[in-house]
């Protein structure tokens, strides 16, 4: 228990943080009052949610078709398709937007094109592009869950709805739309999350949401509170979200939680040859144009130099981090997992809630905090690797208690009570029971943290010692500075990395055999 609310602490950090620094600090809550209610911050905000709600609809209608025409039995080159549609996670979204400012830029793929509908250079930037960008890498994150939900769903009320005589698409709308409800709410709060706290792409394509401001505030006028005042209202806006996203989840009551008597199954139809150009569409936007476009970059750069000096050891640093941090971040979700599982009562779900805060924050809000905390109480360790790893537990811990807390519930205290009265002591117990069931959760924990932690940008920059770099700072690095060709190879590496890891992450999810 007290290792758990130790954890709980550690992931407060933040929100305690930002309080410090707005009230203790800037003279009261008027002042902090004045701000939050400002024109400018209210363009802000305006702006983020914008953001938010354009990327999360267009996502969450994308997921929706592609899940639909990925389940479907008919559909041609389905096990392809299905593994096509989520290749987009293993592209950070601030590589995508890298790629696309080059791919419209003088020279770039689609340079010509722009050249003959008469548009200037740099149109592409702003608030449509980023909404472009963040709803091609982000639609994955819907895309699995509402997949998942349709792997769950049971085709009784289906088949009700067509006997009382409704159409097939009535049908579909009363009888399955209210069972993965439940399912198309959390991906679309994921996208929600994400988008509020992506810093990269917004960054790049210049749109002014709270977490390029946060950036500029703090790293061009260091201006810690002005920085913490933004921070905070950003963190009202997840507030928002979440409230709303409970809302939206609370209101559903046909959710399915376990594996339906009579699965639903089926058919496109006619409809199953506009499936495969759709998927391919979707594909050819999120990863053909890509990797196009950083293979021609690569092409360009004739110097080994960048890789000797730069690029070998930003990779060595990477994996270490990403297996140090999964590692770690599955050690410490472990216990709370446990608690919340195997105890459950309001401190354990307390504690369970506020392991999450950290998901739904930005790494640059997290970073800030621990600079301020670790500069107040333990300056010797500013800028150490050690820093930057408790920033990683902070930023996915969520993401680990969820795989480990099914684990735990897979494995329930029954089982263990019973081998206990056989006389199996804990140690076999263990070994035996848990362990074997705890396997599965662990493994996609681990994946999960390893490919956010490859791609991770605002808390590794400024919590990562000085003159050290990932792959992620490195492309950064270099697209800041209209480097393409330079960025070519540190960002096909980091691709490559992340798509081994996403493959692992289907098979470990049966994606794949589900579709065979």
């Amino acid at each position: 228990m007290i290792l758990c609310l130790s954890i709980g602490l550690l992931a407060l950090t933040p929100l305690a943080y930002l309080l410090v620094r707005t009230i203790g600090e800037t003279g009261g809550g008027t002042k902090t009052s004045s701000f939050l209610f400002s024109l400018r911050t209210l363009e802000h905000a305006g702006t983020s949610l914008g953001l938010a709600a354009v990327v999360t609809t267009a996502s969450t209608l994308i997921a929706l078709f592609l899940a639909l025409c990925t389940g479907a039995s008919d559909l041609p080159f389905r096990r392809t398709c299905t593994v096509l549609v989520v290749c987009p996670l293993a592209i950070p979204c601030y590589v995508g937007a890298a790629v696309y400012i080059g791919t419209f830029s003088p020279g770039g793929l689609l340079g010509g094109a722009s050249e003959i509908l008469g548009v200037r250079y740099g149109w592409f930037s702003g608030f449509w592009a980023s909404a472009f960008v963040l709803t091609l890498f982000t639609y994955p994150l819907a895309y699995l869950p509402i997949r998942a939900g349709l792997s769950r769903s049971d085709r009784t009320l289906l088949e009700a709805a067509r006997s009382l005589g409704h159409s097939r698409t009535r049908a579909w709308v009363h009888g399955m739309l209210p069972q993965i409800r439940t399912s198309m709410v959390a991906g679309s709060l994921m996208v929600a999350l994400y988008t509020l706290s992506e810093f990269g792409a917004v960054s790049m394509l210049r749109c002014n949401t709270f977490t390029r401001v946060i950036y500029l505030e703090y790293e061009s006028a260091f201006d810690r509170t002005g920085a913490a005042l933004s921070s905070l209202a950003l963190v009202a806006l997840i507030g928002l979200i979440l409230l709303l996203g409970e809302w939206m989840r609370g209101r559903n009551t046909s959710g399915q939680t376990g594996r339906p008597a009579r699965p639903c199954r089926w058919r496109l139809g006619r409809w199953r040859w506009l499936g495969v150009p759709g998927v391919g569409v979707v594909t050819l936007l999120s990863v053909g144009i890509p990797l196009t476009s950083i293979f021609r970059w690569w092409g360009r750069s004739h110097s080994t130099d960048p890789v000797l000096d730069a690029i070998l050891p930003a990779l060595v640093t990477t994996m270490v981090l990403a297996v140090v941090a999964a590692v770690v971040v599955v050690i410490l979700a472990l216990p709370t997992s446990m608690l919340a599982s195997r105890y459950p009562s309001k401190l354990s779900r307390m504690i369970e809630r506020i392991t999450h805060i950290g998901f739904g924050l930005p790494g640059i809000v997290i970073g800030l905090a621990l600079v301020f905390v670790v500069l107040r109480f333990l300056p010797a360790v500013y800028q150490t690797w050690g820093i930057v790893i408790a920033g990683y537990v902070i930023l996915f811990l969520a993401q680990a208690t969820g795989p480990l807390r099914a684990g735990f519930d897979r494995a329930p205290r029954p089982l263990e009570d019973a081998a206990r009265t056989l006389g199996a002591r804990w140690p076999r117990r263990l070994r035996r029971i848990t362990i074997p069931l705890l396997v599965p959760g662990m493994s996609s924990a681990f994946l999960l943290v390893f490919i956010s932690t490859t791609k991770e940008l605002p808390n590794t920059l400024l919590l990562a010692p000085a003159g050290s770099h990932t792959l992620s700072t490195r492309i950064w690095q270099y697209t800041e500075e209209a480097m393409y060709a330079e960025s070519a190879l540190p960002a096909l590496i980091l691709i490559a990395l992340s798509a081994m890891m996403v493959a692992g992450l289907v098979w470990r999810e049966g994606m794949v055999e589900k579709t065979a």
